[in-house]
């Protein structure tokens, strides 16, 4: 038996690849498949400490425009940006601070 149906299938907008899931642009509407949003784009995480849904994708053009402009949302993602990037340097100064005191400590320990 033949049967016709109606696929509506969904392309990235940068590559022209059919993909099963595609990010969009917050600004312009621009779909991004998982590839391109490596290279064409900018994902900003919407938590200090995890990220997921809600996470908001901008492709590099309207990333670069955002940046001059005043725009509130894109403002408070690129605040938890610096945020997410001042936390990781006070993980990295921890523990190297961390590996010099157990190191000392161990060379000052008499051996057993």
């Amino acid at each position: 038996m033949k049967k016709k149906e109606m696929v509506e299938r969904i392309g990235c907008d940068f590559c022209g690849g059919e993909a099963h899931a595609l990010d969009r642009c917050l600004l312009c509407g621009q779909d991004i498949c998982w590839d391109c949003k490596k290279t064409k784009a900018r994902e900003y995480h919407h938590a200090v400490y995890f990220s997921g849904s809600g996470d908001g994708t901008y492709c590099l053009d309207c990333d670069a425009k955002l940046r001059k402009s005043n725009d509130p949302l894109h403002s408070a993602y690129r605040a938890i940006e610096g945020l997410r990037n001042e936390y990781q340097g006070w993980v990295e100064d921890f523990d190297k601070r961390k590996k010099e005191a157990e190191a000392r400590l161990k060379a000052l320990r008499p051996k057993r």
